[in-house]
């Protein structure tokens, strides 16, 4: 994306030029909206570039604005949903000591959007900042798919918040519910798999629109597959990666999905997932608290993937072997109580009456026996 020659804004507000400026300016930011549409087809690694390049072209059309932070709102089409305090003071200790060296870019709506550096507005929101350099484009069509562009290959986007806001494009842009696309992607995918066609749906991610869909068209495709995958491979995500490492990320309890908003990573959660009701055998509460307990510990300690594998494993393991010690202890308490269920009315009157006095007195000593240890419980 090469920069064009800008027009002359030097006395942008004088009375005389204002009017003939003014749309000057409107048709390159109306310009530079079509470079913000090409947006989908830069790769990961040159849209921080772009991106840049960008602020630059429009700062040279309206300047760049003191804007009071009040009258800036956050974007609710953020697909970056999880903005972790350790990073805001990071960012805050930076604008402190060296000042707000690139603007934001916001969108205008009947408030200020924020289209890019919503980071930057948290912290200076944090230090009390009154004002907010930046600068205002008009709003792009698809608003959530631009920002979605802007947040998809960043790496330190977490894996629920880039779930949720594929899941979200995806629906926007088809009549899927949310609730369904991941079942359709996994059943594609598994599908593809086993027809050993993955790895060339996998290349389509370089291809161009045309090719994309020409070459889905070869598959055998239900339409709302192909209408998943096409959305992928046009956002250059690999269906594959995204069935197995991100959509998982949704079916997690919801205590992990709250962990990973707090910085718990992705691959932690999915070993902490082990930690169900089922497989620990207990009630759904207890499984929460130990799940809770463990994921602290991880998070705590900064545990490897593989350290949290192996902290599950023992927790599964503690817990199987505590319950079969408590079965133990219960379990002669529980075969005398079926003995005296099977004594039938019939075997008593059978019985002979010292035998049943003999009875009577046992019971009784075992019945004050029971009243003292369930005063002691």
């Amino acid at each position: 994306m090469c920069a064009r020659k800008t027009p002359d804004l030097t006395n942008y507000f004088s009375a005389a030029k204002q009017s003939q400026q003014l749309s000057e300016a409107e048709e390159e930011i109306q310009r530079l909206r079509a470079e913000i549409e090409e947006l989908r087809s830069v790769g990961s690694t040159d849209l921080e570039t772009h991106l840049n390049e960008l602020r630059a072209q429009l700062q040279s059309q309206t300047g760049i604005l003191s804007i009071p932070i009040e009258q800036i709102e956050p974007n609710p089409e953020q697909p970056r949903q999880t903005f972790l305090s350790e990073s805001i003071e990071s960012m805050s200790r930076s604008l402190a000591s060296d000042g707000q060296l690139e603007p934001v870019i916001l969108v205008q709506r009947e408030k200020l959007v924020i289209f890019d550096g919503e980071r930057r507005w948290r912290s200076a929101r944090a230090l009390g900042w009154q004002d907010l350099q930046a600068v205002i484009i008009p709003e792009p069509e698809s608003l959530h798919r631009k920002a979605l562009l802007t947040s998809l290959h960043r790496e330190d986007l977490n894996p629920l918040d880039k779930a949720e806001a594929i899941v979200r494009e995806l629906a926007d842009s088809t009549n899927l519910e949310p609730q369904d696309i991941p079942r359709i992607l996994s059943t594609v995918v598994r599908r593809l798999n086993a027809q050993k066609r993955m790895n060339f749906v996998v290349e389509l991610m370089t291809a161009g629109s045309e090719e994309q869909q020409q070459s889905l068209d070869t598959l055998e495709l239900g339409d709302s597959e192909k209408s998943v995958l096409a959305l992928l491979l046009d956002l250059q995500l690999n269906p594959a990666s995204i069935d197995a490492n991100i959509f998982p990320m949704l079916s997690l309890a919801e205590d992990l999905k709250a962990a990973i908003r707090s910085g718990l990573r992705g691959v932690h959660a999915m070993a902490l997932q082990k930690l169900s009701a089922k497989n620990l055998g207990v009630s759904e509460e207890e499984a929460q608290l130990i799940r809770v307990n463990t994921t602290q510990k991880v998070m705590t300690e900064k545990l490897s993937a593989s350290a949290t594998r192996k902290l599950v494993n023992e927790v599964i393991e503690n817990q199987a072997q505590s319950s079969s010690t408590s079965t133990a202890k219960i379990k002669p308490v529980s075969q005398e109580v079926r003995r005296l269920q099977k004594l039938s009315l019939k075997s008593l009157k059978k019985a002979e009456k010292t035998q049943l006095v003999e009875l009577q007195e046992i019971l009784r000593q075992k019945l004050a026996e029971i009243e003292e240890v369930l005063k002691q419980k």
